[in-house]
């Protein structure tokens, strides 16, 4: 099994994840607003983020998370784009 950090993606990825642990005091709520923004950026929004895993337990667990963020429908996913307009 191939581990996280042998891309430098995934590398990238645990250092802005460890760093965000140690300076955020609402982690939680910056992981949440950071997988926001990163749906925002996707052409199917929160779909695109578990579209790899449907059905799965991690999937699962990304899709509430981002529902408690963005809705169930996304109907929020504009506040989180590039200019922070929910206007779809």
């Amino acid at each position: 099994m191939a581990l996280i950090t042998d891309t430098p993606y995934g590398r990238n990825a645990v250092d802005a994840l460890s760093a965000a642990v140690a300076l955020e005091r609402d982690f939680p709520g910056w992981l949440a607003a950071t997988l926001a923004t990163v749906a925002a950026s996707q052409p199917h929004g929160s779909y695109d983020l578990t579209a790899g895993r449907p059905g799965s337990w991690e999937a699962d667990l990304v899709r509430r998370l981002l529902a408690g963020t963005v809705g169930e429908d996304d109907e929020y996913l504009g506040m989180y784009r590039e200019g922070g307009s929910d206007d779809e």
